[in-house]
């Protein structure tokens, strides 16, 4: 069966009813899924998942012990790189997470990087993530680096500043891309490119123009009346 990793924002407390919608359908299907041991979504996912007595749920956490698994399921314990209790030592299960499934539903909050980040760790996988943005109150599918971006787009400054103080958020989107640093002439000769790029688009349109005003010029012209003696 299809393993899905579910994660969100630690700040939503509940869940939208578009997202129990989609967490039937998760019942429905039997899909196994995989979810951290957070507060926020997680811990919100799990509650619901033990009201609808759902078993086929397997918790994540770094260490020894779950801060929560309100269902009493099965634990994947990872071992952390590092010891101190440091943003590396929470995301090791989430790293985990994205290795062990298939796919992804994401709750986020336009703001949280973690949830930002899982999303980018499964795209680079080649696997596909479905997030529910809650400020919009829709689902958003992200299979590839422009469905991503237009996710990125959603975020204030403040956010963004964030998320590149936290995951690096522009480094790991330049990763997606392919793209690295290019020196300072190297980006004068981008922007050149671009510019005649755009005048050659111009120009062509002019001459398309030009003819086009021809032949409107020619069905103006007048014509012999047949009539006329």
């Amino acid at each position: 069966m299809s393993k899905v990793f579910i994660s969100g924002s630690i700040n939503i407390k509940s869940l939208d009813e578009k997202v129990k919608s989609r967490l039937n359908n998760v019942i429905a299907s039997g899909l196994d899924v995989l979810i951290g041991d957070a507060g926020g979504v997680d811990k919100s996912v799990q509650q619901y998942f033990k009201q609808h007595n759902f078993a086929e749920v397997t918790v994540y956490c770094t260490g020894s012990v779950p801060r929560n698994n309100d269902g009493q399921w099965p634990v994947v314990n990872v071992e952390p790189p590092v010891k101190t209790k440091s943003r590396a030592y929470f995301t090791a299960k989430d790293l985990k997470m994205a290795d062990d499934s298939d796919f992804g539903l994401m709750i986020w909050d336009c703001k949280s990087p973690g949830t930002l980040s899982n999303v980018i760790e499964l795209l680079k996988k080649k696997k596909k993530s479905v997030v529910y943005v809650s400020s919009e109150k829709s689902f958003f599918n992200i299979t590839n680096t422009s469905d991503l971006k237009k996710l990125v787009m959603l975020m204030d400054e403040d956010a963004l500043l964030e998320a590149n103080k936290k995951v690096s958020l522009d480094k790991k989107l330049a990763s997606l891309d392919g793209d690295y640093p290019v020196s300072r002439e190297n980006e004068k000769q981008i922007i050149y490119d671009k510019i005649k790029e755009h005048r050659d688009i111009i120009a062509k349109h002019e001459l398309e123009i030009l003819s086009l005003q021809e032949k409107l010029d020619k069905t103006l012209e007048p014509t012999d009346d047949m009539f006329t003696s």
